[in-house]
């Protein structure tokens, strides 16, 4: 199953003006077309696993782990916006159709480049372009939804333009949209 890491959340101490993950507006039968028929029991399985009740519903304060279980990165803040989209009357319980919209809409999110680009303008010096390796590796191993530090250098280690410990700003957020 498809990954991806991202930054994002690290803006403004954690908190998003604007939404990180676009939710597409997808009924279950389009997203279930969407995987493979491995992935689908893969996704199946892990529904039950999480329907302890064997209502055919999880609770909605599992979908970060359940999603995390099959494969996905995701952040807290992701979660939070996809529980809401989700179950907006907050029932606080999710049926199959809206656990397999979760994961067509994990899967198949797109970046908010702007959004990236904000919050790593905050660690520029003098508007120059350019943000210093050891702020950044310091803050994004240590606050929000946090990276180890091998984490880390492997996503810094994709830049091949490092200047003197700075690395450019817009090289980083190609790297992150990509991810």
């Amino acid at each position: 199953m498809q990954t991806q890491n991202n930054f994002a959340h690290f803006s403004r101490g954690g908190k998003l003006s604007t939404p990180y993950l676009k939710f597409n507006k997808v009924d279950a039968e389009t997203a279930k077309k969407a995987f493979t028929p491995q992935e689908l029991k893969q996704i199946m399985d892990m529904f039950v696993y999480f329907d302890k009740s064997g209502n055919k519903t999880i609770q909605r304060e599992d979908l970060g782990f359940a999603l995390r279980a099959i494969g996905y990165l995701v952040t807290t803040i992701e979660i939070r916006e996809l529980g809401n989209y989700l179950d907006p009357k907050k029932t606080s319980i999710l049926n199959f159709e809206q656990f397999i919209t979760a994961c067509y809409n994990v899967r198949n999110r797109k970046p908010n480049k702007q959004v990236i680009i904000n919050a790593l303008k905050i660690f520029e010096k003098n508007k120059s372009g350019y943000i210093d390796v050891k702020e950044i590796k310091s803050i994004i191993t240590k606050i929000g939804d946090v990276l180890n530090l091998t984490e880390f250098d492997t996503v810094v280690s994709e830049i091949t333009q490092q200047h003197n410990g700075f690395i450019k700003t817009d090289d980083l957020v190609n790297l992150l949209i990509m991810s």
